[in-house]
């Protein structure tokens, strides 16, 4: 008979910008599942926005700042689980949604250090994979390949968004790609929660193979420990130049104005999220930006304070004339 682990599940959650990861979040701590759940997020941008897109939890959603994946989020991840595990009211399970630039590998190491793998297991690394814009994610970025290569499973989301035949095509590639994951269809990322938490698929060894020098090397990264700006192969960011303009403003947007710029962005953008605040509108909205669809959605009332806050990730920005068109925006 098999003994019970007693750790803490740990569960990563990643994939492409825009392809369902903060939508699976909400739908697993909107689940019925009577687990009392711990969340961490990574966001890639100066500006906070991810924990205010997390619903459905009491607990304190914890943020880990834009740094190197390799050390300075590392390190953060490292001192928010030893945090969550010290409070009195310990969680049952963890989730830790990823920037959707980042290689989930080296998030996966830092569970596997003495201090933490005495109290938590690594359950599984969940990759989201966008099937409306599958070409376009692996040509934009090398992270892509990598997110799909990490993952013990595959959720293909969106696949209510292209024709069965491209979803077949897609499963055919990213099973050459990563031949002994676990691939699930998904819409609007719904799934059976049973074939995706407490499941123990998380294989070490697999997610070692090939880069595991390179991995390990990440600990002993010269420019981290000396404080330098720098980024590392495995972010792609360097070479893909991709980077993020931030917008904060505590003036609303005019309903007319805002549409018309988010139907003539700059090319380079791919990817916008925040909180918005409409003149003439008393909810607060939630802005998602994914390729060249948007959609803004009533997200309740404001508390004491309304305020825009915004991010958009593309390539090549130019981000002086964007901060420009945005303010021209305002009431």
């Amino acid at each position: 008979m098999e003994a019970i682990d007693p750790r803490i599940p740990a569960t990563i959650l990643t994939g492409a910008l825009g392809s369902g990861k903060t939508t699976l979040l909400n739908y697993i701590l909107q689940e019925n599942h009577g687990l009392k759940v711990a969340v961490i997020v990574n966001e890639f941008g100066e500006v906070s926005i991810d924990h205010h897109l997390v619903v459905g939890t009491d607990e304190e959603v914890v943020e880990l700042a834009n740094g190197c994946i390799c050390c300075t989020v590392r390190d953060d991840l490292q001192r928010a689980v030893t945090s969550v595990l010290a409070r009195l009211d310990r969680p049952q399970y963890i989730l830790v949604e990823t920037t959707g630039l980042a290689d989930p590998r080296p998030v996966a190491q830092t569970f596997l250090i003495d201090e933490l793998s005495e109290q938590v297991r690594l359950d599984a690394i969940v990759t989201v994979v966008d099937a409306s814009r599958f070409d376009e994610n692996l040509e934009l970025s090398g992270t892509t390949a990598d997110q799909i290569l990490a993952g013990d499973i595959l959720l293909l989301n969106k696949t209510d968004l292209v024709s069965n035949e491209k979803v077949a095509q897609i499963e055919t590639e990213i099973a050459d790609m990563n031949p002994v994951a676990r691939v699930l269809r998904t819409t609007n990322s719904q799934v059976d929660l049973r074939l995706l938490l407490d499941v123990g698929m998380f294989q070490l060894e697999r997610m070692l193979e090939g880069d595991s020098a390179d991995l390990i090397a990440l600990e002993e990264c010269p420019d981290c420990s000396a404080g330098v700006p720098h980024s590392h192969a495995h972010s792609h960011l360097h070479d893909d130049d991709i980077s993020s303009v931030s917008f904060i403003s505590e003036r609303p947007f005019d309903y007319e104005k805002f549409g018309e710029l988010m139907s003539d962005l700059p090319q380079g953008i791919f990817r916008g999220k925040g909180i918005l605040w409409i003149d003439g509108y008393e909810e607060k909205l939630i802005f998602h930006l994914v390729g060249d669809r948007s959609q803004a959605v009533a997200d309740g009332v404001w508390g004491d304070r309304k305020e825009n806050r915004l991010v958009f990730i593309g390539k090549h920005l130019d981000r002086d004339s964007l901060l420009q068109r945005l303010q021209t925006c305002l009431v």
